[in-house]
């Protein structure tokens, strides 16, 4: 289609360590995007070679349109009016319609499509139908209509002209205007892409948002979308959504002040946002309060972000850097292997192996952990610039935030480089984001945001090996046999890993901890009504976040009396614990939880009843001996 000779994608060493250390040139940017494109368009020839076969399958009154006419019909737009191909094919929703029905084809779709095939192979005909509209070609087209809405990439969506689930439409082009017509309505397309017109819903661009640079995305600046049929990474097609007047002005607004931050304070994250990012598709999530929000990249949509309204432009600029990093570290795997294969290892393990990612509460594979610390250290790095340009609560939360991800950055990074099985690469890349994460070490954070941020680390390193990790049976059963005859304490046993996913719960300590530094009387009004409350565990973590050991401990101790086997509440109890003064029972919770929980287990099962586990983790860590008679064990039901 380009009328050029194939290029090879070259990746120098200087570049990957820039890349790795967020320094991306202009010049990276541009190899990374061309990498997307180069994909694309691999994609789309093999589906070509695909989809006479495929139409012969689809089995449609009257055929499915030739995919070969609508690639001529490219062509021709492409030598007329190389710009609206290129509108059409950097739209992020044609990868993920492309790369899903190449899949499909090739029989390595993991479910049954809800599209008809005739209707995947007939988005040939959108494409077409698209670029000849920008264009200005003249031309008649069959394309499919999804509950009578018919999809124009990179422009938006016609209808409804039908009202069946899958039907057909024409779209006819003619040098003064294309129209849309249906077995129930017709659509004129405005002449200009995001004007108005009955039946018409334009994608939502952000024109204060452009590439500043001609190397960046071609067309349009990015937008808003809430109508492609493919936006949606997990669930497609999507009907179109509705987002008008005050609620998409204020994203548009949200992102504009984002943007801002980033041009002002982190040049180098807000070059590459622009020269990657095509798309924001916005998604419910009604907690994106005290800092959660729901955000996420796919390899198959380049270009796309989805996420949920974040609450400030501070927010949202920490988001879309942590989500452009995974951009760029989709781009940069299609070019180099950064993680070894099962098959590169003779006699290896067929399975891989999983690891503790901080920001996470289910264990990651190699290639996960990485894409994790390769966002979260941009994301590491935006806020630690941040907090140089601020101060009051502003600076507090951001020294939280950069506390938190120096921390878990340090720690997940530690596997990446000694197990993981990374090639030549991939130690060459996580060596220069190791570099950055031990010169963060040195900063200094103050009092407040740093315990805070130090307790959560620990707690969620915590729960996540309560949860997930276990002791064998027959080392529980050895150590409840010393426990029990009063002996010292066995060599505390090794863990290993049985994910759990089923315990996992939403996070309470981050928000808690963000609104005690950014809105202090929130906090304080929000902790009264929950003293009111019912539920101790909340009262708990509200004390623990406040620094109120003693309440913490009064509260911690009502939950355990109700339910003694409640792991993560004797965690909580020993979070509440001032490090200062933490004793060895402790400690053994905070970091080894899942082996008090395994062997109070083993005891209560023996007959013994349930033990204290401050106790009994104290003489895991040799600290005192086995049960004594003023140990409060309990008698549970097993």
């Amino acid at each position: 289609m380009t009328g050029r000779s194939l290029d090879v994608h070259r990746l120098s060493r200087e570049s990957l360590r820039a890349i790795a250390a967020g320094r991306a040139s202009d010049a990276d940017l541009h190899l990374l995007r061309s990498t997307q494109r180069s994909q694309l368009l691999l994609v789309l020839r093999a589906l070509l070679e695909h989809a006479e076969e495929a139409s012969g399958r689809a089995r449609r009154r009257g055929g499915v349109p030739s995919a070969h006419e609508a690639w001529r019909l490219l062509g021709l737009a492409q030598r007329e009016a190389p710009e609206a191909v290129e509108s059409v094919l950097t739209d992020p929703a044609v990868m993920a319609w492309a790369t899903r029905l190449l899949r499909r084809l090739g029989g390595s779709d993991g479910t049954p499509s809800p599209v008809p095939l005739w209707a995947d192979l007939g988005q040939f005909q959108a494409l077409a139908a698209a670029a000849a509209a920008r264009a200005r070609i003249p031309a008649v087209l069959r394309v499919p209509a999804h509950r009578g809405t018919v999809w124009m990439p990179g422009l938006g969506v016609a209808g409804p002209v039908a009202r069946r689930r899958w039907s057909e439409a024409e779209v006819r082009v003619e040098r003064d205007g294309a129209v849309v017509r249906g077995e129930l309505a017709v659509v004129e397309l405005p002449r200009l892409p995001a004007g108005e017109a009955p039946g018409w819903r334009p994608l939502r661009v952000l024109g204060a948002l452009a590439p500043h640079t001609t190397g960046s995305v071609a067309g349009r600046g990015p937008w808003l979308d809430t109508v492609t049929p493919y936006r949606d990474f997990m669930r497609h097609p999507k009907s179109p959504g509705r987002l008008a007047g005050r609620r998409a002005q204020l994203w548009e607004d949200r992102l504009a002040e984002a943007y801002a931050v980033l041009d002002r304070e982190s040049p180098a994250d807000a070059a590459a946002l622009r020269a990657l990012v095509r798309a924001f598709v916005p998604r419910p999530f009604q907690t994106a309060r005290g800092g959660l929000v729901a955000s996420a990249s796919s390899v198959d949509s380049f270009g796309a972000i989805t996420l949920s309204l974040p609450y400030d432009a501070t927010q949202t600029a920490a988001v879309l850097v942590h989500e452009t990093r995974h951009q760029q570290l989709n781009a940069l795997l299609t070019v180099v292997r950064l993680v070894q294969a099962p098959d590169d290892v003779p006699g290896g393990p067929r399975t891989p192996r999983l690891y503790y990612a901080p920001w996470r509460s289910d264990p990651r594979p190699a290639l996960g952990l990485l894409h994790g610390l390769y966002a979260f250290s941009g994301a590491a790095r935006f806020w630690r610039i941040h907090r140089r340009h601020v101060t009051g609560t502003e600076a507090e939360r951001a020294d939280f935030e950069f506390a938190v991800l120096r921390e878990q950055l340090q720690e997940a990074v530690t596997p990446l480089v000694t197990q993981s099985g990374l090639t030549e690469a991939g130690h060459l890349f996580v060596d220069g984001i190791a570099a950055l994460v031990r010169e963060w070490q040195q900063d200094d954070v103050p009092a407040v945001p740093g315990r805070l941020a130090r307790d959560y680390c620990l707690l969620r390193r915590a729960l996540w090996r309560a949860r997930h990790l276990e002791i064998g049976q027959a080392d529980a059963a050895r150590c409840a046999a010393a426990w029990t005859a009063g002996d010292p304490a066995p060599a505390v046993p090794p863990s290993v890993l049985r994910p759990r996913p089923e315990l996992v719960r939403l996070d309470t300590f981050g928000p808690l901890a963000r609104y005690r530094l950014s809105a202090p009387d929130r906090f304080a009004r929000e902790r009264r009504q929950a003293e009111g409350g019912a539920d101790p565990a909340r009262r708990a973590e509200y004390a623990v976040v406040a620094g109120d050991a003693r309440r913490a401990e009064r509260c911690y101790r009502e939950v355990t009396e109700r339910d003694p086997r409640n792991v993560e509440a004797w965690i909580g109890a020993a979070l509440a614990v001032p490090a200062r003064t933490r004793e060895t029972g402790s400690a053994i919770l905070l970091d080894r939880p899942e082996v008090v929980a395994g062997v109070c287990r083993a005891v209560a099962a023996s007959g013994s009843g349930f033990p204290d586990p401050f106790h009994l983790a104290a003489w895991l860590g040799g600290a005192v001996s086995g049960p004594a008679r003023t140990d409060r064990s309990v008698r549970v039901d097993d």
